[in-house]
């Protein structure tokens, strides 16, 4: 039951913030995620993605339950968007670049 409580409070809270708040969180979240992938992977591979994916799968998997919506970016990151930002990175000399990756995405 307080598990439950706990849970509420934290959707409430959420679905209370505004539009600019939510994008701050997401940012925050977004900057993490790639600032991870950096730290292993500061240049990526002209691989396909191969290694990218794999390395943002690792940084998913590490801190999902830890970093608040973490889990909704991987999931988005991780289906829908992963070869969009290799080839972004690609244009920026193979670099990852946290900020601009997530201007990219549209999250910051």
């Amino acid at each position: 039951m307080k598990v439950f409580s706990i849970v509420l409070v934290v959707l409430i809270s959420l679905a209370t913030l505004t539009h600019g708040e939510s994008k701050g969180l997401f940012c925050s979240a977004c900057n993490f995620l790639w600032n991870e992938v950096k730290k292993e992977m500061p240049v990526v591979a002209n691989d396909g993605g191969v290694a990218l994916k794999k390395e943002v799968t690792k940084v998913c998997d590490k801190f999902n339950k830890s970093i608040p919506l973490l889990g909704q970016i991987c999931e988005q990151v991780s289906t829908d968007v992963i070869d969009d930002v290799y080839q972004f990175i690609l244009t920026e000399d193979n670099k990852i670049n946290p900020e601009k990756i997530c201007e990219h995405l549209k999250m910051c």
